[in-house]
């Protein structure tokens, strides 16, 4: 058998007999233990939550108070022209909600977003900033 060629082009007396090592001892490693908590972390898993969103504020004037404890507001605002670069008023109106009826047609009024009041109220009176001249 020593002189049986291997098919590689050596003898088989040239070739080291394979050694069968015993499979390694895998060592057991204990996790280590997870650090202490300091204080700050404890207060950073305790902390109160995100402040809520500051709700959108726009100013408009009054153009209508007809509605009982609602009031059609005009928005105007400047917008470029995306061909000519001039500046073009355009204008939306909102109802909202003026709980009080304290506002008069002509009034300078901001507007506090809020949740659905009605199908087309989603803005109430925050504060009145100019009343019209009567």
């Amino acid at each position: 058998m020593a002189d049986e060629p291997t098919g590689d082009g050596r003898d088989a007396a040239e070739v080291a007999p394979a050694e069968t090592a015993p499979p390694a001892e895998t060592e057991l490693v204990e996790a280590a233990p997870p650090p202490a908590e300091t204080a700050s972390a404890q207060a950073a898993a305790v902390s109160p939550p995100p402040a809520p969103r500051k709700a959108r504020e726009l100013v408009g004037v009054v153009l209508s108070n007809k509605a009982d404890k609602t009031i059609t507001v005009r928005i105007d605002r400047r917008v470029k022209h995306p061909v000519y670069g001039k500046f073009i008023r355009r204008s939306t109106k909102l109802a909202a909600h003026d709980p009080r009826n304290d506002c008069r047609e002509g009034d300078v009024v901001a507007l506090v977003e809020t949740r659905p009041i009605s199908r087309t109220k989603s803005w109430r009176l925050g504060r009145i900033v100019e009343r019209a001249a009567s």
